[in-house]
């Protein structure tokens, strides 16, 4: 039923982007099936439910987040906290209930509910709660 999109194929150690301070992950998931559908717990520590982004198109499904580390800058002799972005993509079969998935997220864990349903709409957004 899942498997991971092209855009995913990356490190999971992180990839530098062009700011020294910002790294991506791919974020560790573990996929739970039962009679009703799918549920994905997604690894994101330090994010928050301002910082969360879960799509849905075209039979892929989209986790997106970031974090900031933070430390007092004027006490800092050295600053290595960054901005931290996880991103991770699956792409479904057919048989997803799109207007009824739900995401919510608690101590650096998002959970991502992804239910059954015989039809699929092509597009919609995700409320995290």
């Amino acid at each position: 039923m899942f498997g991971l999109t092209k855009d995913t194929e990356k490190t999971t150690q992180g990839e530098n982007r062009a700011a020294e301070n910002q790294v991506t992950y791919i974020p560790a998931v573990d996929i739970t099936e039962n009679e009703q559908g799918y549920t994905l717990w997604v690894d994101v520590p330090g994010a928050n439910k301002e910082s969360v982004e879960v799509t849905f198109e075209d039979n892929v499904v989209t986790l997106k987040a970031n974090a900031i580390q933070q430390t007092p800058a004027k006490e800092s002799l050295r600053r290595e906290f960054r901005l931290v972005n996880y991103e991770r993509s699956f792409r479904v079969k057919d048989g997803i209930d799109s207007e009824n998935i739900t995401a919510e997220i608690a101590d650096g864990v998002l959970k991502v509910t992804l239910p059954l349903k015989a039809k699929v709409k092509k597009s919609v957004a995700i409320s995290v709660k």
